[in-house]
Parts: C-alpha cells; sequence; structure tokens
C-alpha cells in the first residue's frame, strides 16, 4: 500500500443541482424516519464517476495489483454506505457519504468483496474481505449521522486510508515470501480487512521481491567496482543506470510499489547511499 494522492472532487459530484447531491439528500430524508429499510444507492455505479476514479486509482487502492487489463476495479466506499458490521444495530451506515469524493476508492475484487481464502499462516478456508467492515476503537467514538463531526471518529479509525495515511509507517515486509509484517495496530487491522495476505497475492508479491533482488544486487555488484575505481566515468555511469532500474520499482504506477521502497530504502541505507 502507498499514499496515493487525490485531486479535487470532479465538478459532477459536487454539484448542488446534480443527480448526485440530490440522491443524498433523498438517502437523509429516507433515514430521517424511525427504522427505515435500506436505502437504494444508484448514482456511484455511474460510468461517470468510475472514469474519474481510474484516473486516480490505476491499480487497487489497498493491496496495489493492477486490475485493468481483467476488470476495472470496485467503486469501494471506504466508510460503508448501506450498514457497518461492527456497529449495532448495523443499518444504517455512513448514508451520507455514499458519493462523497473523499469516500470513495477503487479497489479490486479480493480486497473489496468477501471471498473464501486460505490466509497464509493459516489452514481454515474462511470468508475474507472488507465489504461491510469498519472497525474503530472505542466504538463510542463512531458518527451515527450526518450532523456528527468526524473528526473524533478520524482519530478512532483502525484501517489505513491510503489518501490520508503514511502506509509506510504501519508496514515492513520479511524478506523470505514477502508477507506484509504489521507495525502498529492500525497496520494489523488493515492487513486483516483488506485480505492482505492472501495466497495469490503474497505470491505475487513474492515474484516482484525477487526481481527487484535481482536488480540490487546487480547495483551492489556496480557500485562496489566503482567504489574500487572512482575515477572511472564509465562505472560511474554503469552503476547509476543500474540504480535508475531499481528506482522504477518504487514509482506509483509500479505494482507493490509499497514494499519494493521498503526493500529500497533498506539497500541504500546499508550501501551508505543516503
Amino acid at each position: 500500500m502507498i499514499r496515493i494522492r487525490r485531486p479535487k472532487a470532479p465538478d459532477f459530484l459536487i454539484d448542488p443541482q446534480g443527480l448526485w447531491v440530490k440522491e443524498i439528500e433523498k438517502a437523509k430524508v429516507h433515514y430521517s424516519v424511525a427504522n427505515p429499510a435500506s436505502f437504494k444507492f444508484e448514482m456511484y455505479n455511474d460510468t461517470r464517476l468510475k472514469d474519474e476514479l481510474k484516473k486516480v486509482f490505476l491499480k487497487c487502492a489497498y493491496c496495489e495489483s493492477t486490475y485493468g487489463a481483467v476488470y476495472d476495479g470496485d467503486v469501494e466506499h471506504f466508510r460503508p454506505k448501506g450498514k457497518v458490521n461492527e456497529k449495532n444495530p448495523q443499518t444504517p451506515g455512513y448514508y451520507w457519504l455514499a458519493n462523497d469524493w473523499d469516500n470513495l476508492f477503487l479497489s479490486c475484487q479480493h480486497c473489496n468483496q468477501r471471498r473464501k481464502h486460505v490466509l497464509v499462516g493459516e489452514t481454515e478456508l474462511e470468508g475474507h474481505g472488507k465489504l461491510d467492515q469498519f472497525p474503530i476503537h472505542p466504538e463510542t467514538h463512531r458518527a451515527a449521522r450526518a450532523e456528527d463531526d468526524l473528526k473524533k471518529e478520524e482519530r478512532a479509525r483502525l484501517l489505513i486510508n491510503p489518501c490520508k495515511d503514511k502506509p509506510e509507517v504501519h508496514f515492513q515486509y520479511e524478506k523470505e515470501n514477502a508477507v506484509m509484517v504489521p507495525l502498529t495496530k492500525k497496520g494489523e487491522t488493515s492487513l486483516k480487512v483488506f485480505v492482505l495476505q492472501r495466497p495469490f497475492l503474497v505470491h505475487e508479491r513474492k515474484k516482484r521481491m525477487l526481481k527487484l533482488f535481482q536488480q540490487m544486487a546487480i547495483a551492489k555488484h556496480l557500485l562496489e567496482e566503482y567504489n574500487a575505481d572512482q575515477g572511472n566515468v564509465a562505472k560511474r555511469k554503469a552503476f547509476e543506470m543500474a540504480m535508475d532500474v531499481v528506482m522504477e520499482f518504487t514509482k506509483d504506477t509500479e505494482d507493490y510499489a509499497g514494499m519494493s521502497r521498503y526493500f529500497v530504502r533498506e539497500f541504500l541505507k546499508e550501501n551508505g547511499l543516503v
């Protein structure tokens, strides 16, 4: 997971006369009565909104897997719109944020939907995926209606928001299988809710990690050659070119850039390059 810069909301989403704002107004009226049925949200499925999200989220916002070649991603509500698993009663959810730009992400199906997985280090086939989860602690800080201030809840939030938080603070990676290791409670909870230890994902991260390690080994060898002959311009150029390839792994657009950045930071420190 990496930090993602979110641009300002598209005009159509915040237009007071637009369909997205009007839908939220209807939802607020709907939930103003006691024990209402679930409200049917539709505008988040509009292709105009998804097209805007695709410009921001070039890969899954949570696991960093590319989905474009076979699937164009799920529109994911960070704070669930219909119900919240941890809330009792579960309905309603954060209905007033259903069309809020800051609450909308694009993710892969495995992170967003509930599916059966045998996670790395476990033996039981169980359902995992974010879906309607939004854990906070303490529960008393949860916002329950549009009038509530989210600032208090934000301090209690246990899921990483990649558009607000620095994911690198919450995770590190082990070198054998690219398994993510949480460093904080927020990292631990996000690892579980977003199912970031599902086997195929770990396998793909490992493949990427091994390619990175191979390139860093080349760069280290060229660095040693240059250090032994620092007047040699050709050797310096060869090392710089190798490092350019290493740094390609850390670009925002690359799969699993968060993992690559972690290992590249370690490489730079170990070789006196920072």
